[in-house]
């Protein structure tokens, strides 16, 4: 029995500006309690809203921030393993003898043509195109 040793050659991850839209949430929340901090209002008021900033942080701040951090790709010598959902359980592997054609499209992203299933779709990646080339070169050898 033949063992051979997989090595991770590159995790990918998410544009680091899929973050924006939580970063500038995070700011409001920020601004909200900075704002109400100086003042005096009745306490009702000011329990209100710190309720409403907390929800507003969680929903938008810190559940696509954790998104963001499990959601992965994992090139390997042997295959390619992408993680996502919020507790990075959602897993699709693909070794490299399954993958056909490595396709880049502008609206897609990086499209991988795997053997008798539906197609790898690897979104949202910085330098798509180059990514894409890397991998035509990796998966040829």
């Amino acid at each position: 029995m033949t063992f051979q040793q997989e090595f991770v050659l590159a995790r990918i991850r998410q544009r680091s500006s899929a973050l924006l839209s939580a970063q500038i949430a995070l700011f409001f929340c920020v601004f909200a309690l900075s704002f109400i901090s100086g003042k005096v209002f009745d306490s009702w008021i000011t329990i209100t809203i710190e309720i409403l900033v907390g929800l507003v942080a969680l929903i938008f701040w810190l559940l696509p921030t954790w998104r963001y951090a499990t959601t992965f790709i994992d090139v390997t010598t042997t295959r390619i393993v992408q993680r996502g959902g919020l507790f990075a359980r959602v897993r699709r592997e693909v070794t490299h003898g399954q993958i056909l054609t490595v396709e880049h499209s502008r609206k897609r992203g990086i499209v991988l043509t795997v053997v008798d299933a539906e197609p790898m779709v690897l979104a949202k990646t910085p330098k798509s195109k180059e990514l894409a080339e890397e991998l035509r070169r990796t998966l040829a050898k």
